[in-house]
C-alpha cells in the first residue's frame, strides 16, 4: 500500500490535459484535433515558462539563493542560475526603467 500521497507528476499531467482541452474550446477551434491540441499545449508551455521566470524573479527579490531555487525546480544551482540568471537581471532593469 502507498502512503496515500498523490503523485504530483500525475496530477500535473491531468491539470495540463484539462487546461489544453479548455484552451482549445475557448480559442474557438471547435473540435479537439491533434493540431489544435499541439498548439494549445505549446501555448501552455510558453505560459508556464513565463510564470517560472516571474516566480524565480520574485524568489530572488525575496532573497532566495540559487541553490534553493534549483532545489525547488529539481535542477542544480548552476543550471538554475544559467537558465534564469541573466534574464532575471534584464527583467528587473526593464521594470525599473518603466517606473
Amino acid at each position: 500500500m502507498g502512503s496515500g500521497k498523490t503523485d504530483p507528476a500525475k496530477v500535473a499531467d491531468g491539470v495540463v490535459d484539462e487546461a489544453m482541452r479548455g484552451l482549445v474550446l475557448r480559442s474557438g477551434e471547435g473540435e479537439l484535433t491533434v493540431g489544435a491540441a499541439l498548439a494549445a499545449t505549446a501555448a501552455l508551455r510558453e505560459a508556464a515558462d513565463r510564470k517560472l521566470f516571474e516566480l524565480v524573479g520574485f524568489a530572488r527579490e525575496a532573497g532566495a539563493s540559487w541553490a534553493s531555487i534549483g532545489e525547488a525546480l529539481g535542477v542544480t544551482t548552476q543550471a538554475a542560475h544559467q537558465r534564469y540568471g541573466s534574464k532575471i537581471k534584464i527583467a528587473r532593469k526593464s521594470r525599473r526603467s518603466v517606473s
